[in-house]
């Protein structure tokens, strides 16, 4: 259990080890900081920090969208939606949950000796097959630098399959036993929801954090169902949240998948955010490897980077991104390392989550509600008169090489720009480009269009963005 985990106040100061190598470093151990404590504060209520979410039946409980199939809804469409939400239990579940993950991997490897349940297994079987679907539909030979249009395919098999394998997997039976999508309750049509959106926007073909926290309430539903124990915590991130960790990166890398958004390098990452939470939280007292260990190569390339969930994700970067330094490319990671100790990142990295992901509309707005994870409104909180003047529609391009809405392409697009030259020369890939502006041109909405698709990833920051980014970062990650 978390408490149990939490700074086991080790007062050997001793230096030596022998099985681990300490590459010059001295040993890193904070002996007064109680970090359970300081992360409970973040919690809607720090008493509740450890408190199981409500668990629901099943088998009796019914879907609130029937008439949508069971399919979950988003709910959140104003800020004044948002601010209700943050007003209930249900986002106190959401946020203890993050938490409570954070907490039992601290001071875990992904090499520690722990054994995989049975219902751990099964799940890893059913991200498996999905995995097995991006081998049996390959990428299109014709790329554009803003997603492979085949990620659409596969999505649409994701989609089709995903109620049928939750069913067969929450029900105990092979993944491969037959049975119709007419034949799966519709509760599973909901639960499928969030997995099926996990992977990204089949339309936009891209991906954030966005799509990264419907992971966490797909694994949230399995706990509400009660088909995952609290002692199986540590298992749902060293073991099923590293699985998809790695499948997405298999798609970013084989579907060119877009960065949802366009925060280009002043993000942690292009793509993920959780994996430097959980990540961090796994290094806390860890006796060689400090958060400034990210700038040396040394370490980063070694076997630490197959055992910690952080430096794998810095190796992972290093190595897409290799026209460039890690402060070139990665400013806010180099920041980041600055910060004293492991705790301390790992207490940065829940207050950004909870006020640069759980707190922004442009991401809450397509999280789903239905029966197991409800939108509860709180008649108490009004929409101001500013709020209201405030809303604007969500626009939705569906054509994947669009150009508009400064789009960020993928970072593997950027690393095959001379491909993809190669392949958008011929008249082909001129009349998509034509073919898409006039459908952009037809909403109505000036989006200074540029299809030049042979642009430099490296975005240009007005210098004053910069620095307003750094400081509201530090308001995060303390420097002392």
């Amino acid at each position: 259990m978390s408490e149990n985990n939490n700074n086991n106040n080790n007062n050997n100061n001793n230096n030596n080890n022998n099985k681990i190598p300490s590459f010059g470093l001295k040993s890193n151990i904070n002996i007064t900081y109680n970090h359970l404590e300081t992360v409970a504060k973040l919690s809607s209520d720090e008493k509740l920090v450890n408190e199981p979410p409500k668990f629901v039946d099943i088998k009796t409980i019914t879907p609130l969208n029937v008439e949508n199939n069971g399919i979950a809804q988003k709910r959140i469409i104003s800020k004044r939606d948002l601010r209700s939400f943050h007003t209930t239990s249900t986002y106190s579940e959401l946020l203890n949950f993050i938490i409570q993950l954070s907490l039992d991997v601290q001071g875990k490897s992904l090499k520690s000796n722990f054994t995989i349940t049975n219902n751990i297994n099964s799940i890893i079987k059913l991200l498996n097959q999905l995995d097995q679907y991006i081998t049996d539909i390959p990428p299109k030979p014709i790329r554009t630098r803003f997603g492979n249009e085949s990620f659409v395919e596969w999505f649409n098999m994701v989609e089709k399959e995903t109620p049928k394998l939750l069913f067969n997997l929450i029900n105990d039976k092979p993944l491969d036993t037959p049975i119709t999508n007419d034949e799966v309750p519709l509760i599973y049509n909901e639960i499928s929801t969030y997995l099926q959106n996990s992977w990204g926007d089949k339309q936009r073909i891209d991906y954030g954090s966005g799509h990264e926290l419907n992971f966490i309430c797909f694994l949230l539903c399995l706990v509400k169902i009660k088909f995952i124990k609290r002692e199986e915590y540590e298992l749902l991130v060293l073991v099923v949240f590293y699985r998809y960790l790695n499948i997405m990166r298999r798609l970013q890398e084989s579907y060119w998948l877009e960065p949802a958004g366009s925060h280009g390098v002043w993000g942690l990452d292009d793509y993920h955010f959780l994996p430097f939470l959980f990540g961090s939280s796994q290094l806390i007292e860890h006796k060689y490897i400090r958060p400034k260990s990210i700038r040396n190569d040394e370490i980063v390339n070694s076997s630490f980077s197959d055992e910690y969930i952080y430096l794998g994700c810095i190796r992972f970067i290093g190595k897409v991104k290799s026209g460039g330094s890690l402060l070139e490319h990665s400013p806010m990671l180099v920041d980041i390392s600055g910060v004293k100790n492991w705790s301390k990142v790992n207490e940065g990295m829940i207050k950004m989550f909870k006020s640069e992901v759980l707190g922004k509309l442009p991401i809450m707005q397509h999280m789903f509600f239905g029966s197991i994870i409800q939108y509860i409104d709180n008649p108490d909180i009004v929409e101001t008169e500013e709020e209201i003047n405030q809303r604007k529609p969500i626009v939705t391009h569906s054509f994947s090489s669009c150009g508009c809405i400064n789009r960020v392409p993928s970072m593997f697009a950027v690393a095959n720009t001379d491909k993809i030259l190669a392949s958008t020369s011929n008249n082909t890939s001129g009349d998509h480009c034509n073919d898409n502006e006039q459908q952009c041109s037809e909403t109505g909405h000036d989006h200074s269009h540029n299809h030049n698709h042979n642009h430099n990833h490296n975005h240009n920051h007005p210098p004053s963005q910069q620095q307003q980014q750094q400081q509201h970062q530090r308001s995060y990650f303390p420097l002392d």
